[in-house]
């Protein structure tokens, strides 16, 4: 509403003007942003701070982000003057810190590029099926009118005029599909931005079926009907004319060559098709080998929800404490509630992630060693239980007393399993000195816990330190982070526990607002959201390959069964059985079938490995997918053919024998 413009609103306790609105559908840097603010770094009030921000800069024609990259890294050595604070200029020497640059539309798409164009290799090679699957059908339908068009061209049609009529009736054929398929494709869209996969696509809440989609649409069919009535009108052009209109069928219509293109379309379709089901069997062991990780945490009966602690209210970290403790011991009075306890950044979720150099007391550097970089997580005691966490050697935190003195807190540290191995492989962990920062106190491990796949079910186990929410500086101040997210596990549905934490809130700080609320099974089915959009896209594709292709098989052998009519009439008048005509039929099915099979498995290993940074688990030329999709086909095939070749044994040889 631009009628906001001017009005005051108050932020973490200031007043501010609304100085401007953004265009409707406005969603950058972060859809969930709201309220954009002047950021001002104060040098005075930087001792204690954390800062976590994303530069945005719109480059000079012709520079390049690496040149970008290599300017920002010559200036890195400036930010602890201007800034003085916990990093330092030995601190950079030190990790080697690096400038980073990258293009915002990658940041934007981030990994779904590689996801949406194996999506779109799949509808392209579903439309190649459909087009060889239409060329087939006109091309039966031109040679059951071979002698119509062999009169017109006796008269003085040309072979331009002959296409302009069989381009004329793909076009209506072509209208028809594109108009079928744009409904299909506006009711896809709603339900893929409706289900809970779609969230892994970038922006796809702001795809429309708009007229750029209609002028590819029209502009595709276009191309389709060229290609599809091409072919038949090539071929009457060239046919004989004298065999055409002595009405000669078998000449005109049932030569090797002509057999030879419609089997060759037949052929093609069943092995565009098993690339199809090759690629969607392989994300389905794969999605199957997902679901079996351990994320390492228990995610049923459990909710979360995020909360900011906005600086205005809670100035200090013993403040940030308090109300945390707090708000924990009201979460903990809900009826049904087992543990609770709070965190910055929840495994699967990118927000809040904070990774660090850690520095080892028995394992120091040598000149020119970078020590290793891990994810820092600050956590309060009750966090382990409430994620299900094992602790395998040690303890955690102990919570410390009200009102104590945060620079009078041990400084202790647990570490994962993970961590431990890669550093401490079998000695024990508990004991060990570790620091963040070259100029930090040492701080102990006090135990050890389980892993857990905090970057993706299929990414290895993180390395992870988990540190006391709040931590002393060098300099003696605290230092404790705002942005936290809790977890709840109750003996109940997770489903129920919003309307409770909400309330529990409300009663530490009602002006406290949760987001984010949600079982924390919903955040272990996001992680699989992208796996399971492709699966869920693929699949489709492949069905409807699977479909076509045995349209195809069915169309070519019902067609070369009526053919081959008179044929069929005197084996059977000869003694051929029933059994051995259907035999005869289906055989020809499967020969074509095996073929396209053979084809397909050569195309599918040498293009499956497109898939591999989707894969988990699976080999991209697992033999069990190629195996499973082949089988598959060739039963698919074989049910295709059983139609025509039980329609063949059961003519009459005698009608058979009178048919033209």
């Amino acid at each position: 509403d631009p009628s906001i413009v001017g009005r005051t609103v108050v932020v973490d306790g200031v007043e501010r003007r609304v100085a401007g609105v953004m265009p409707h559908g406005f969603a950058f840097p972060d859809a969930q942003t709201a309220l954009w603010i002047p950021l001002v770094l104060d040098p005075a009030h930087t001792a204690s701070a954390a800062f976590d921000f994303r530069g945005i800069a719109r480059l000079r024609d012709g520079v390049a982000p690496a040149a970008a990259q290599r300017d920002l890294q010559q200036l890195l050595p400036r930010v602890p003057v201007v800034y003085p604070g916990r990093l330092t200029v030995g601190a950079i020497t030190a990790t080697h810190m690096q400038a980073v640059v990258q293009p915002l539309r990658d940041v934007i798409i981030g990994g779904a590029g590689r996801t949406l164009w194996i999506v779109l290799a799949a509808v392209g090679i579903l439309l190649l099926i459909a087009c060889a699957n239409v060329a087939n059908l006109f091309l039966a339908r031109a040679e059951g009118r071979h002698r119509e068009t062999a009169v017109r061209r006796a008269l003085g049609a040309s072979r331009g005029a002959l296409l302009g009529d069989f381009l004329a009736e793909a076009v209506v054929v072509a209208t028809i599909g594109a108009a079928l398929g744009l409904g299909a494709a506006w009711v896809a869209l709603r339900a893929l931005q409706v289900l809970a996969f779609g969230a892994s696509i970038p922006r796809l809440a702001d795809v429309h079926v708009d007229g750029r989609v209609l002028v590819v649409t029209a502009g595709i069919a276009a191309m389709v009907a060229f290609l599809v009535s091409a072919l038949p009108a090539l071929r009457a052009g060239r046919a004989s004319l004298a065999r055409m209109l002595a009405g000669d069928t078998r000449s005109a219509t049932s030569g090797r060559g002509r057999h030879a293109v419609r089997r060759g379309l037949v052929v093609a379709q069943v092995a565009l098709a098993l690339v199809l089901l090759t690629a969607a069997g392989l994300l389905a062991r794969s999605f199957q080998r997902l679901q079996a990780v351990d994320p390492g945490f228990r995610a049923e009966h459990a909710a979360t929800f995020r909360v900011v602690l906005p600086p205005a209210a809670y100035r200090t970290a013993a403040d940030v404490g308090q109300v945390v403790d707090r708000v924990l011991d009201a979460l903990r009075a809900l009826p049904g509630v087992q543990a609770a306890g709070a965190v910055t950044r929840l495994p699967l979720d990118e927000e809040a992630r904070q990774d660090s150099a850690v520095f080892l007391e028995d394992r120091p550097l040598r000149p020119g060693m970078m020590p290793g970089i891990h994810e820092i997580v600050f956590v309060t005691p009750g966090y382990f239980r409430a994620m299900g966490i094992p602790v395998i050697a040690g303890r955690v935190f102990d919570r410390p007393a009200t009102g104590a003195d945060p620079a009078q807190l041990p400084r202790e540290l647990v570490v994962s399993k993970a961590f431990a191995e890669r550093y401490w492989k079998g000695q024990d962990a508990i004991g060990k000195r570790i620091r963040m920062n070259p100029a930090d106190p040492w701080s102990t491990v006090v135990g050890v816990v389980g892993d857990v796949h905090a970057q993706g079910l299929d990414q290895p186990p993180t390395d992870a330190v988990y540190s006391p929410l709040v931590t002393v500086a060098p300099t003696g101040s605290s230092y404790a982070p705002r942005q936290l997210a809790f977890v709840v596990r109750a003996s109940g549905a997770a489903s129920t526990l919003a309307t409770g934490a909400r309330r529990a809130v409300e009663q530490v700080d009602s002006s406290l607002p949760l987001y984010r609320v949600q079982p924390l099974a919903e955040l272990l089915a996001r992680s699989l959201a992208r796996t399971t959009f492709t699966l869920v896209l693929l699949g489709v594709a492949a069905v409807m390959a699977l479909w076509i292709g045995a349209m195809g098989i069915y169309g070519v052998l019902a067609y070369l069964v009526s053919l081959r009519t008179r044929e069929i009439g005197v084996r059977m008048a000869l003694g051929a059985q029933a059994a051995e005509v259907r035999a005869l039929v289906a055989r020809q099915g499967a020969r074509d079938a095996l073929l396209g099979i053979v084809a397909g498995l050569a195309i599918a290993v040498a293009s499956m490995r497109l898939l591999s940074r989707l894969l988990y688990g699976v080999s991209p030329v697992d033999p069990v997918a190629l195996a499973g999709a082949s089988v598959a086909l060739l039963f698919t095939a074989l049910l295709a053919s059983w139609i025509p070749a039980r329609r063949a044994a059961a003519l009459d040889p005698v009608e058979a024998l009178r048919a033209d």
